[in-house]
C-alpha cells in the first residue's frame, strides 16, 4: 500500500521489517521503485534479491528491464533478458519484448530494435511498433522498413483503424510513397476522420503523420 501511494520511505521500512521477504515482497518493492522513478534503486534492490537467494520470475523481470531502459542500461538490460531466456529458462511474454525495443528505441539503437524485433518468437504487437516508430521519429532516422512488420501490423488488429496510421507513418518513413498512399486510401474507405498532427522533412519530402479520431458507424 505504502508503495502504490508513493511512500517509498515508509514502504521499505516495512519491507526491512518483513520476518521472510519473498518474492512477492521482493516484486511489490522494486515495483514501487519503478513506477516512482527510483530506477537506480530498483536495478539495486534487484541484486539484492538474488543475493538472497530468491529466484527471479518472469514479472520482476519486466519490472527490471523497464527500469534498465529508463536508465539507458543497454548492456545490462541485455544481459538480463538473455539470463532470464537461457538461466532460468523464462519464455519472454510481449512485454519483455517490448521492454527490449524501448531500451533499444531509447538508446538510439534503431537498427538493433528493428532487428530484434523481426527476430521475435511472437507476433509483435502495435505497441511495439509503435515505440519503434516513434524512436524513428524522434532519432530524425529513416531506413528500410520491411513489409513483413507492416503486414504483421495489420493482420493482428486489421479493424483497429489506428494501424493504418501505423503503417502509413513507418511506410514514409522508408520512402515508401505507393504504400502510403494506398494505405491513405484505405483510412478513406474504412471511414476514419484524421487531422493533421505535425510534419516533419525526410530529405526533400514533407512526411505527415496522423492522429486518429474516430470511426463512422
Amino acid at each position: 500500500m505504502y508503495a502504490k501511494c508513493g511512500l517509498l520511505e515508509e514502504a521499505f521500512q516495512v519491507f526491512k521489517s518483513l520476518q521472510e521477504q519473498d518474492l512477492q515482497s521482493w516484486t511489490i518493492m522494486i515495483a514501487g521503485f519503478v513506477d516512482h522513478g527510483q530506477w537506480e534503486k530498483a536495478i539495486d534492490l534487484f541484486s539484492q534479491m538474488e543475493a538472497s537467494g530468491v529466484r527471479p520470475d518472469s514479472t520482476i523481470f519486466s519490472v527490471i528491464l523497464c527500469a534498465c531502459s529508463h536508465l539507458g542500461m543497454v548492456d545490462i538490460g541485455q544481459t538480463m533478458f538473455c539470463r532470464m531466456v537461457n538461466e532460468f529458462h523464462i519464455k519472454p511474454t510481449i512485454e519483455h519484448y517490448g521492454c527490449m525495443v524501448d531500451l533499444f528505441g531509447r538508446a538510439g539503437l534503431l537498427e538493433t530494435a528493428y532487428e530484434f524485433i523481426k527476430n521475435m518468437s511472437i507476433a509483435p504487437n502495435n505497441v511495439i511498433l509503435r515505440s519503434f516508430l516513434g524512436a524513428c521519429r524522434k532519432n530524425g532516422k529513416s531506413f528500410d522498413i520491411g513489409d513483413d512488420l507492416l503486414k504483421l501490423l495489420l493482420e493482428e488488429e486489421p479493424d483497429l483503424g489506428s494501424n493504418y496510421v501505423i503503417a502509413a507513418n513507418m511506410s514514409a518513413l522508408s520512402g515508401k510513397w505507393n504504400n502510403v498512399a494506398e494505405l491513405r486510401s484505405n483510412i478513406s474507405k474504412k471511414g476514419l476522420k484524421k487531422v493533421p498532427a505535425c510534419s516533419w522533412v525526410e530529405g526533400n519530402a514533407e512526411v505527415q503523420e496522423w492522429e486518429l479520431l474516430e470511426t463512422s458507424g
